[in-house]
C-alpha cells in the first residue's frame, strides 16, 4: 500500500470514528458520516418536488461487500430507513448517496 493510500486511510478512520455513527447494510454494520445539507427540487406540472438529500461516507474495508444501487441503508441510532440511489468508489471509502425510503 502506497505512503498516500495509507495516510487516507487513517485520516478517513479518524475523521469517521470522531463523525461518524452506526449504520446497516444488509445486516453488515459500520460506522459512516452522515451529510443531510442538499435538497432537490423537482418542477412538475401539478407543483413542485422537493427531497433531502442524504449522503453517507464508509471505509470501503468497514464493508464485506460494496454497497450496490437498490439496497437498503439503516442509519441505526436515528431509526432511519433509505434506499441507496449511487455510490461513488474513492482511493478508501465509499460515497453513498441516499433517499428516504418512506418518501
Amino acid at each position: 500500500m502506497s505512503g498516500f493510500n495509507q495516510f487516507t486511510k487513517a485520516s478517513l478512520i479518524h475523521s469517521i470514528r470522531v463523525i461518524g455513527e452506526p449504520a446497516s447494510i444488509g445486516g453488515n454494520q459500520f460506522q459512516a458520516a452522515f451529510d443531510e445539507s442538499s435538497m432537490d427540487v423537482t418542477r412538475h406540472m401539478y407543483g413542485d418536488e422537493d427531497e433531502v438529500t442524504t449522503s453517507a461516507v464508509c471505509i470501503k474495508s468497514a464493508l464485506s461487500n460494496a454497497p450496490r444501487v437498490g439496497e437498503t441503508l439503516i442509519r441505526v441510532q436515528q431509526r432511519k430507513t433509505y434506499v441507496i440511489t449511487e455510490v461513488q468508489a474513492d482511493v478508501e471509502s465509499y460515497e453513498i448517496k441516499l433517499r428516504a425510503k418512506d418518501a
